[in-house]
C-alpha cells in the first residue's frame, strides 16, 4: 500500500516505533513526553543494556535511540548486539550521551551507529532526527 501511495493512517504498523534506552529517569522521562505526544511515534524504554536486547525482541522497534553509558554494558555493546542480528539489520541506531570522545564516537559508527547526538541536546532537532533516520528506512 506504502508503495503504490495509499495512505495507511489507519493502520498501527504506520507509526515508528522507538525504543529510549538510558539509566537516568529524567532522560526516559523526557523522551516519553516528547515521543508520546507526536502522533507518528509510538514509544518504549529500557534502562540497562540487558533490557535493551529484551525490548528489542518483543517490541520490534524502527529505531533505538541508545545511552553510550549503561550500568551493565556501553552502547556498543548493544549496537554490536543488534548488527549482528540479520532479523534486526533494518533497525536504525542513534547514540546519545555526554561523555565519549572522538575515536569513541567513530568506533561506534563503525560498528554500526546511524547517528551520535552529543547531551545536552534540544528534544525538538532529536525528534525530528528520529523521523528523518526511520523514514529512510
Amino acid at each position: 500500500m506504502q508503495a503504490n501511495g495509499i495512505p495507511m493512517d489507519g493502520f498501527a504498523d504506520d507509526k515508528i516505533r522507538v525504543l529510549v534506552v538510558d539509566d537516568d529517569p529524567d532522560i526516559i522521562d523526557l523522551f516519553v513526553d516528547a515521543l508520546d505526544s507526536d502522533p507518528r511515534l509510538e514509544v518504549a524504554t529500557a534502562r540497562t543494556g540487558y533490557d535493551a536486547g529484551v525490548m528489542t525482541q518483543q517490541f520490534h522497534p524502527d529505531i533505538v535511540v541508545l545511552d553510550y553509558m549503561l550500568p551493565d554494558v556501553n552502547g556498543n555493546v548493544v549496537c554490536r548486539t543488534i548488527r549482528s542480528n540479520p532479523e534486526l539489520s533494518r533497525i536504525k541506531i542513534v547514540i546519545i550521551s555526554g561523555v565519549i570522545n572522538r575515536a569513541d564516537i567513530d568506533s561506534l559508527l563503525a560498528e554500526g551507529a546511524d547517528d551520535y547526538i552529543k547531551k545536552p541536546f534540544n528534544i525538538e532537532k532529536v525528534v525530528e532526527r528520529i523521523v528523518e533516520l526511520a523514514r529512510s528506512r
